[in-house]
C-alpha cells in the first residue's frame, strides 16, 4: 500500500530531480512518518490502523512529500544556523557581564528563539504540508475528504490533554491542534475536491 500509494503522490509532486522511495517500518507502537530531502519517505506501521486504508495512506504520503517539495527540512537548518549564530553573537557581547547575567540571558535567548520563532515557524510548515498534501492527493485520484477522516481518526487514538497543561502543550507543540488541523482542511476542500474531480476527467 505504501509503495502503491507513494508512487501515485510523487507522480503530481513537483520536485524536480527526486529520487522518491518509500519505506514501511516495523514499529507498530510510533504513529507516525517523514521524509527526508531528495524524496526518501518513511512510514511507521503504527500509522497503518489509523490509515485504514489507500484514502488514509494518501494524507499520510501527500503530507510527508509535501515536506520535501517545500523544502521545509532545508529552512529548519537555515533556522537552526541563524540562531545558533544569534547565541554565539550575543555570547561574544555578554562577556564583559557578570557570570550570572550571562546565564540568564543565554538561557532567556534560548527560550525565546524556540519558543518565538522555531516553535510557530514549524506550525506553520506544517499547516503548509496538509495544504499542499491535500492538493497532491487529491490530483493522484484520492478524494481529499480522506484526509479530514484520517485526522479524525489520528486525533481519536490519543487522548487530548485538557486544561492548563493541554494549552502549555499545544502552546510548545511543533505540530498545529488536531482539531485547528481538521478545522482548516476542512475550509481547503472546496479547492481540493475540484482538484479531484479534474483527476477524474483526465
Amino acid at each position: 500500500m505504501v509503495q502503491r500509494v507513494g508512487k501515485r503522490i510523487s507522480a503530481v509532486a513537483q520536485l524536480p530531480d527526486a529520487q522518491w522511495e518509500f519505506v514501511l517500518f516495523d514499529d507498530p507502537k510510533t504513529a507516525n512518518a517523514f521524509c527526508l530531502p531528495g524524496g526518501k519517505v518513511g512510514v511507521y506501521t503504527g500509522l497503518l490502523p489509523i490509515c485504514q486504508g489507500d484514502g488514509g495512506m494518501a494524507a499520510v504520503v501527500g503530507h510527508a512529500v509535501a515536506h520535501a517539495v517545500a523544502r521545509h527540512g532545508a529552512e529548519r537548518v537555515s533556522e537552526g544556523l541563524i540562531v545558533e549564530m544569534g547565541g554565539q553573537f550575543l555570547g561574544e557581547a555578554m562577556k564583559a557581564r557578570p557570570e550570572m547575567t550571562q546565564k540568564i540571558v543565554m538561557q532567556s535567548y534560548g527560550i525565546g528563539s524556540q519558543v518565538g520563532v522555531q516553535l510557530p515557524h514549524s506550525r506553520k510548515q506544517e499547516l503548509e504540508a496538509d495544504h499542499l498534501g491535500l492538493l497532491y492527493m487529491a490530483r493522484a485520484g484520492y478524494n481529499p475528504q480522506e484526509a479530514v477522516e484520517f485526522w479524525k481518526r489520528f486525533s481519536g487514538a490519543h487522548a487530548p490533554q485538557t486544561g492548563l497543561i493541554g494549552k502549555v502543550n499545544a502552546y510548545l507543540s511543533t505540530h498545529p491542534v488536531d482539531a485547528d488541523r481538521i478545522a482548516r482542511l476542512e475550509r481547503l476542500m472546496p479547492k481540493a475536491q475540484e482538484e479531484y474531480r479534474n483527476a477524474g476527467d483526465r
